[in-house]
């Protein structure tokens, strides 16, 4: 059990508030890992229009969404039987004969209104009048709990008329209990769920009071609360003096976060914004609503960013969550760069940022940026910070650098006559390189076989250990194999990422309009496995997809060489369902999608009538697409690649329609939606035409493809370098793949040593 809620856990803000006070003393802290301090995690706000001085009139805090745990309702209901098997907060005995049926009411309560009527308004005694059997009263209380129907006897019909289980017996009526008809007991255990909810939200039955430090009261019935979680079941059936009390004090809850957590508790749906969800994930982690923790820890992935990475890892050390520190950690080392350009970089205690700095994993384009990073942090505070220089400085590879590199570092003002002979020895040791674990990958596609005479659909999956520079121009890509896709194979699929799990979707087996597939898989790059997930609701390839908010959507497409789709769908991981959203514009195939700044973006493809389009379509599942400026680089585009680079949307290959067909577009350009404007970027030099695109550590990378003007598979790979504004050929695929698809993944250490 947890402490007490007036005796809880040092809360990040207060940790942070500590933390700033010993650093203006002692230098940013030292120590072993096991004492640092975290980041600030950023208060939520304090004036939202939600916060009341009761428990009536709360409204969503703005820009939250809901989210919703599908196992929740599964696992309440299992919670309410143990606590019915255990004879905890039973306060009901249906007396039949001699025997003694103890419920608990809320439950029964939920089976009608006629239940309601009786069941709310008796005594905790209650006898059940003849003709009810024994075993038909076991069975209503049985559906009760689990929703599960049994044979339809006729002592069940008069247990249903005689208790006023008016939803039992309709669905006695409708055929259930017979071969014909079984009723799903877990929708059974939603509507019960629902019916239960809308009690509370009317204030029926509650038989406790849960009250905040600035008095606002929250009525809600004790059986829901203890089998919603671990803190609350020991409050009220531990024998603590809160277990007989019809009022509980909660201290060091806000009103607002409370009524979000009872409310996820009735319902399973959590609303969360960025400002919200980091007194929520504390409350539920204080109140072990581990449910609503889930949800929170799941948004806090799915929106992590440059900017709350490391609030997020504060967050994880500071409550111990392992996994999702370790998932923070890993995207401060792949955008480290970024990450250290900013201002609550300055923030972390010197242990933090020395481990930081020995992983080999730390991502930068030059091991310059990592001196440059000890620098900017140790300047933040000059006078008590000076002392770690020396350590932080044997963590920085330095035979990696170059001779103009290395005049910086002697350069540096900060580098004492001690610390460069430190570097100078440095020099001269064994320096393992660091090796990013984030690779490119290459799924399917197809090639000409090697007897040049057919082409061939591939199952392959490649990854690029290296990209390595050889004399002069002459650059090449060292590719190892990852396992192989399931058979079928595939092309002019798409893939996406999500949780660093791959999931490819639809494409084509082969080239007739009978062999587009509708079938989905996901790659666990940690167990090497594939697992086969639920099918799509139409065939589909030549179609987009996009990860976004913990959702994979598949948007458009082509169905059957005849038909173009406009409909999109979308997939939750939690129950292994799609299920359709609203559709596009129109029909289109041969389209690119990106997701920048929590928006879905769509761009050109071809429409029903194969025109080229140059349309640019904001996309929001609930409301559809919204037209913004249209591409300038020809007359439209199809075919190509759009990724999302430095808060811009680059598009990239493809083809352009011309008289009597359609030529290869080498024209680039990048949309900025600040400004909802176009401009050029530096031309290809050599067509894509359908080709894979990816982003590995900000950069876009565009490979293989095909040719419209020359009918040649592209065998290249691209990629541009914002910093020179040219694209760079580094190299050639295993195969000139067509169609084929491509991501980045982080890859176990091991895949590297092959």
């Amino acid at each position: 059990m947890s402490r007490p809620a007036g005796d809880r856990q040092m809360s990040v803000r207060d940790r942070m508030g500590l933390f700033q006070t010993q650093t203006a003393g002692a230098g940013g802290g030292g120590g072993g890992r096991g004492a640092k301090t975290p980041v600030k995690v950023p208060p939520s706000p304090t004036n939202r229009a939600s916060t009341a001085d009761s428990a009536k009139g709360f409204s969503h805090a703005p820009g939250s969404r809901p989210y919703h745990l599908p196992s929740h309702c599964d696992a309440l209901f299992g919670s309410l039987c143990a606590l019915r098997e255990a004879g905890l907060l039973l306060d009901c005995s249906l007396l039949l004969h001699s025997t003694t049926f103890r419920v608990h009411r809320l439950l029964l309560a939920a089976l009608s209104g006629c239940a309601q009527a009786w069941l709310l308004s008796a005594g905790e005694r209650l006898r059940v009048a003849q003709p009810v059997s024994a075993a038909g009263l076991q069975a209503v209380v049985d559906f009760a709990y689990s929703g599960q129907v049994g044979a339809a006897t006729e002592e069940v019909q008069e247990a249903c008329r005689g208790l006023g289980a008016e939803r039992l017996a309709q669905l006695y009526t409708g055929g259930a209990g017979t071969s014909q008809t079984i009723p799903d007991a877990a929708n059974e255990r939603e509507r019960s769920l629902q019916v239960i909810k809308d009690l509370w939200e009317r204030g029926i039955a509650c038989d406790l009071v849960l009250k905040t430090e600035r008095e606002e009261s929250f009525p809600v019935h004790r059986v829901v609360l203890a089998a919603g979680g671990a803190y609350f079941r020991a409050l009220l059936c531990g024998g603590m003096r809160e277990s007989g009390e019809g009022v509980v004090m909660l201290r060091g809850v806000c009103g607002w976060v409370l009524q979000m957590l009872l409310a996820f508790l009735y319902s399973g749906t959590l609303w969360l914004s960025e400002d919200t969800v980091w007194e929520l994930t504390e409350a539920a982690l204080q109140y072990q609503l581990q449910g609503a923790l889930s949800l929170c820890q799941d948004f806090l992935r799915a929106h992590m960013d440059v900017q709350s990475c490391l609030d997020v890892l504060a967050l994880a050390e500071a409550y111990g969550l392992q996994q999702l520190g370790q998932q923070a950690e890993q995207f401060i080392l792949r955008n480290f760069q970024r990450v250290s350009a900013g201002d609550k970089f300055r923030d972390l205690p010197a242990d933090t940022l020395e481990h930081l700095l020995q992983n080999d994993t730390l991502s930068v384009d030059s091991e310059v940026a990592v001196f440059r990073a000890v620098l900017c942090w140790v300047q933040e505070d000059r006078p008590a910070r000076l002392q770690y220089l020396p350590r932080l400085l044997q963590e920085v590879r330095f035979p990696l650098m170059c001779g103009a590199e290395l005049q910086e570092v002697q350069g540096c003002r900060l580098m004492t006559e001690e610390a460069l002979e430190a570097v100078r020895l440095l020099l001269h040791s064994a320096c393992k390189p660091r090796t990013p674990n984030q690779v490119l990958v290459l799924v399917g596609g197809d090639c000409v076989d090697d007897d040049l005479a057919r082409r061939s659909p591939s199952c392959s999956l490649w990854f690029a250990r290296r990209f390595l520079r050889g004399e002069g121009l002459i650059r090449e890509v060292e590719w190892r194999p990852l396992p192989p896709l399931p058979p079928p194979p595939r092309l002019r699929h798409c893939v996406c990422v999500l949780h660093n799990r791959l999931y490819v979707l639809g494409g084509r087996k082969y080239y007739g309009a009978r062999d587009i597939l509708q079938s989905a898989l996901r790659f666990d790059p940690a167990q090497e496995k594939w697992e086969r997930l639920a099918d799509m609701l139409s065939a589909r390839d030549y179609f987009a997809a996009v990860c976004l908010r913990g959702k994979v959507y598949a948007l458009g497409g082509n169905r059957d060489d005849s038909h173009y789709l406009d409909s999109v769908e979308v997939y939750t991981p939690e129950d292994n369902t799609w299920r359709c959203v609203h559709p596009l514009a129109t029909p289109v195939c041969g389209h690119a999608a990106a997701v920048l700044n929590g928006c879905i973006y769509i761009s050109g493809g071809c429409d029903s009538g194969l025109r080229c389009l140059p349309s640019l379509w904001r996309y929001n599942p609930e409301q559809g697409c919204t037209d913004l400026a249209p591409m300038r680089a020809g007359p439209g585009r199809a075919g190509h690649a759009m990724q999302a680079v430095g808060g811009l949307l680059c598009v990239a290959g493809g083809v352009q329609p011309v008289w009597g067909g359609f030529r290869d577009q080498l024209q680039c350009e990048a949309y900025d939606p600040a400004l909802d404007a176009w401009t050029p970027l530096p031309c290809l030099p050599r067509p894509h035409l359908s080709p894979a695109s990816a982003l590995l550590g900000e950069e876009l990378y565009l490979l293989g493809g095909s040719s419209a003007d020359s009918a040649r598979d592209t065998p290249w790979v691209h990629r541009y370098n914002s910093r020179t504004c040219r694209w760079d050929r580094l190299g050639a695929m295993p195969r000139p793949y067509s169609d084929l698809a491509a991501c980045t993944l982080q890859l176990p250490g091991g895949c590297f040593s092959q």
